[in-house]
This record gives structure tokens, C-alpha cells and sequence, in this order.
């Protein structure tokens, strides 16, 4: 269902144009929730039992850490840049409503986007650095297999621990952080606004439509971030908890005492980050009139 919705909504915002900043930062988005989706299917079909057991040249299970659910929180973590920065460029367009096409443009929420895949590049091959790819032969099966294994070294470890407090700090918590702020002002902003339309249009019947329609398609954009938001918050913000519980309670590591209880709730955050980069197609849809007009354009 994610993959076929981030599909339509690509192909959509297409058609629609990227006249819009906000539309290059939806498109973005999307995209990052699409890798995320298949990095976490990838990880989920390396663990059903006929696919790891079948005689396939690599070991499904070992193999699965760092391409699956290892890439899958990096681009967690890609989506959570991407949300704080469309709720910060919404927000200034309500501080800054009259210089926002200065402070941001298509050219330059283009480059953000990029600046924001780009920086978590690096962080995708972390892992692959603290993992170790062999090959070893099977005389019973009489064939040689790949399989990946943690590199038990000092550098290995001072890399996990640094890039786990880097994950943890920067890539999961600021962006909420910055989320949480920006959607309490645009709620407020969003308030004001509704009822500042509503006392002019009934003081002043005769008010311009252009400018009824403007306030409106504000509005509705407004709705939309709030939308993406609040679900990234109550489902995407989870793994910033568990990240951050692990952080300040060592026991609760994948290593720790309490490691069981970290294993369920990676199961239980992935189950939600996969929830959270599949129902776009359904904001989108509900609070976008000309994103819903043109989807039925294409489907009808």
C-alpha cells in the first residue's frame, strides 16, 4: 500500500508542477518514505523462514541487518528531516508572509531536500563498516555462501557508540524538536486566521474572492503540514524514544540486560514508521483539492 500510494503521489505532484516549494518538499518526502518502505520489506521477506532456509547464496538473516533494517533507519531518519523542514518553511511563510518567496523558492527548498539526502549518505555506509561480509563453503549443501558478521574491533565499537548518539540526538530528536515548535504556531496561526476570514467576511461582504481563495488555499496547505506532522509525532517520534531510552538506560541496549525489551520495541517502532510512510496518499487526498482533482483526473 505505501509503495503504490508514494508511487501515485509522485506521478501526481508531477502533473500538478513544482511551481510550489512545498510541492518539492512533498515530492521529496515521498521518495524518502518509498526507500524506507523497501528497506523494511527487504528486512521483513530476509526473516520469513522459506526464504532464509531456501539455498540461496548468502545467509538471509545476517545479510538483512545492514542492508535492511539498518538503510531503513536512515531514511527514518531522511523523513524526519524532510517533515521538520516543511513544517519550518510553512511556519515562516505565516511569520514571514510577505518575504517568504525571498526566503524560500523552488530552486532552494530544492537544494535543501538534496543537502538533507546527502548528509545522511555518509550514514548509510556506517553500518556497513561495522558489519563484515565473508563468503564460507557448505559441504552439505556444496556450494559457498555470504554471510555478515559484527566487526569486533575497538575503532568498530567507537564508531557504533558515536554514530548511535548521532542518530539519536541529531537525526531523531532535533527534527521532532523542531516539528513539535513549528506545528503548536501553525495550530495557533491556523486559529487566528480562520477567525480573522470569519470576522471581515461578516463586516465586509464585498471583500475580494481572490483573496477569500488565497486565504483559503492557505489554509489548506496549513492543514495539510499539520496533518503530516501530528502522524510523524504519534507514529515516526517513537523511534526517537526508543533511540533516547536506550541513550540514558544502557540495560535497555540490544546487548544490554534488557535487550528483549529493545528487540520488541525496534519491531514495534518499524511496524509504525512503515504506517507513517504509507498513509500520505490518504492526507494528501483528504486536505489537497487539486492534489484529489487531479488523482481522480488520472484514476477516472
Amino acid at each position: 500500500f505505501g509503495m503504490i500510494g508514494n508511487t501515485i503521489i509522485m506521478i501526481t505532484l508531477v502533473k500538478i508542477g513544482f511551481a510550489s516549494p512545498i510541492n518539492v518538499s512533498f515530492c521529496a518526502l515521498c521518495i524518502s518514505d518509498f526507500l524506507c518502505i523497501v528497506a523494511i520489506a527487504w528486512n521483513a521477506i530476509c526473516y520469513i523462514p522459506a526464504f532464509a532456509n531456501s539455498d540461496l547464496p548468502f545467509r538471509a538473516r545476517e545479510v538483512a541487518i545492514p542492508t535492511g533494517s539498518a538503510v531503513s533507519n536512515i531514511f527514518c531518519g531522511t523523513t524526519a528531516w524532510i517533515t521538520a523542514f516543511i513544517s519550518l518553511e510553512r511556519c515562516l511563510c505565516v511569520v514571514f508572509p510577505l518575504k517568504i518567496k525571498n526566503i524560500v523558492s523552488p530552486g532552494k527548498a530544492l537544494i535543501i531536500v538534496c543537502a538533507i539526502f546527502i548528509g545522511t549518505v555518509p550514514l548509510i555506509y556506517l553500518p556497513f563498516y561495522n558489519y563484515v561480509f565473508y563468503t564460507k563453503f557448505d559441504k552439505e549443501k556444496n556450494q559457498t555462501f555470504i554471510g555478515a558478521s559484527y566487526r569486533n574491533t575497538p575503532l568498530a565499537d567507537y564508531i557504533h557508540r558515536s554514530h548511535f548518539m548521532y542518530r539519536t540526538v541529531v537525526i531523531y530528536s532535533l527534527p521532532l524538536v523542531i516539528i513539535l515548535v513549528c506545528s503548536i504556531t501553525l495550530a495557533v496561526s491556523l486559529k487566528r486566521s480562520i477567525s480573522w476570514r470569519q470576522r471581515q467576511s461578516s463586516e465586509n461582504p464585498e471583500i475580494n474572492n481572490s483573496s477569500k481563495q488565497r486565504s483559503s488555499k492557505d489554509a489548506r496547505v496549513v492543514k495539510t503540514v499539520l496533518a503530516l506532522a501530528t502522524v510523524y509525532v504519534f507514529l515516526g517520534g517513537l523511534c526517537s524514544v526508543r533511540h533516547f531510552a536506550a541513550l540514558m538506560w544502557p540495560e535497555f541496549r540490544m546487548i544490554g540486560d534488557y535487550g528483549r525489551w529493545n528487540r520488541s520495541a525496534t519491531t514495534l517502532t518499524f511496524f509504525f514508521s512503515l504506517i507513517n510512510s504509507s498513509v500520505n496518499v490518504l492526507i494528501y487526498y483528504k486536505t489537497g483539492s487539486k492534489f484529489r482533482k487531479t488523482v481522480n483526473q488520472m484514476v477516472c
